[in-house]
């Protein structure tokens, strides 16, 4: 199973993003083909939370309830938040990762399904050798192994 970081979400809803073409791609053939798929709930808030801010809390709202209605897009909720919230500083300390970035690899390696990060970040090369890491680009897609 794949876990789809915000910003791949984000690009496909955004035509002006420079990546729309390909986040876009990826997120149709999510739908259409109905690919397993995991998001956090953070990754929600995230995507919410922009296009609220660049558009407006309307399209904001229905589109994150178009996303948990979706029957193939698992959201992870962490059980035990102290615990994940640890495991996440100790991520962001030992790898030098962003705090928003390792709540997505901590949220992604925390369900046993997942095998693989979609994202347009690059960040994510420092957890390459935990799981396997597709960087999307316009210009094609790049496989961290």
């Amino acid at each position: 199973m794949r876990y789809i970081d915000s910003s791949v979400f984000i690009g496909a809803f955004l035509p002006t993003d420079p990546n729309h073409k390909v986040c876009r791609s990826v997120i149709d053939t999510i739908i259409h083909d109905r690919h397993p798929t995991a998001i956090s709930v953070f990754g929600l808030a995230e995507i919410g939370d922009f296009i609220t801010r660049n558009i407006s809390e309307k399209v904001g709202l229905k589109h994150v309830t178009t996303l948990q209605r979706m029957e193939n897009l698992q959201i992870y909720y962490a059980e035990d938040f102290e615990t994940f919230m640890n495991s996440v500083l100790a991520v962001s300390v030992s790898t030098g990762l962003p705090g928003s970035d390792a709540i997505h690899f901590v949220s992604a390696i925390s369900l046993p399904e997942v095998n693989e990060i979609i994202t347009l970040d690059h960040h994510f090369k420092r957890v390459e050798d935990q799981i396997k890491v597709t960087i999307l680009s316009e210009g094609g897609v790049r496989n961290e192994d």
